[in-house]
């Protein structure tokens, strides 16, 4: 009895090593990665007037920003485990695209990093037209089973980054990005980049961002000076975990210090670790971040 015991528990541990290599093993093939990095690139039409600050303007003030922002967040994640940030704004208008065009940018550092920028904004997608770039088949289309990932994540030339473009508006963004299949997309993503950069839907009034959380390690907050209330930003930061918001930015902030900012911001909030820290931005380019630190 006893060698049909050990026989069985021998069995049963090799069935918890398998099931443990497998859950450690990236999803992706090794030759599925490999398409997945090398699919042929398109290249972006940027102009000297473009948004994109940290390519059009590389020596101006606002590309300065974005590379103290991109030194900020590799400091606070010197082991790689912040690996995928949501870029979030209280309102619509408040700047989150722009800025998340510009982070994905400075981080590939003209491709020396493998920086993926995922538009999860599913109801007005905008990075294509940013881009210069026609519509093209994305994140909608892999969910709904009519694409390969491989097939929609294609490198932006010359600004250094994969994007995978959201595709065509659906029907239930936030129902899709509920499904196994975005887990899984997702999964696929983290085994193949070093960062990803999430530009998603602002917090209100949609539901989206609240679906979205769960998959990411960090939260960028985005706010508009003079125009987005406290109170939104407030309420916007507490749809996140304690600690989950690990930065904000204050855009257009012509002139504003940051000391007001602070108090803008921060003026009756409660001492919690759901309190951001407060950077600035003049359009189209961040002045700063600082990553908290809370418990």
């Amino acid at each position: 009895m006893s060698r049909v015991y050990d026989a069985l528990r021998k069995l049963e541990e090799q069935g918890k090593d398998s099931v443990s290599d497998s859950l450690k093993a990236p999803n992706l093939a090794p030759k599925s990665a490999e398409q997945l990095l090398s699919a042929p690139a398109l290249h972006a039409s940027i102009g000297p007037q473009s948004r994109i600050v940290v390519f059009s303007d590389r020596r101006g003030s606002g590309a300065e920003r974005f590379r103290l922002i991109r030194m900020a967040l590799r400091n606070a994640n010197p082991g790689g485990l912040q690996k995928v940030l949501l870029i979030t704004s209280p309102l619509p208008q408040d700047g989150k695209s722009t800025v998340a065009l510009n982070l994905a940018t400075s981080l590939a550092d003209k491709g020396k990093v493998k920086v993926l920028l995922l538009e999860a904004d599913l109801h007005r997608p905008s990075l294509l037209q940013h881009l210069g770039l026609g519509p093209a088949p994305g994140i909608s289309e892999v969910l709904e089973g009519h694409a390969e990932l491989a097939a929609v994540v294609r490198p932006i030339e010359p600004l250094g980054f994969y994007l995978l473009p959201a595709g065509h508006p659906p029907d239930n963004p936030a129902e899709l990005l509920q499904t196994e299949r975005f887990s899984a997309l997702l999964r696929d993503c983290r085994a193949c980049f070093d960062w990803i950069i999430m530009d998603c839907p602002p917090a209100f009034p949609l539901a989206d961002v609240t679906a979205l959380k769960a998959y990411v390690d960090g939260v960028l907050m985005i706010a508009r000076a003079d125009s987005t209330p406290r109170e939104s930003v407030q309420e916007a930061i507490q749809l996140f975990k304690p600690g989950q918001v690990i930065g904000m930015i204050l855009n257009a902030a012509h002139g504003v210090n940051e000391l007001y900012a602070h108090y803008y911001y921060q003026k009756d909030a409660s001492a919690d670790s759901q309190r951001p820290a407060v950077g600035r931005e003049i359009p189209s380019a961040t002045e700063g971040l600082r990553i908290t630190r809370d418990p």
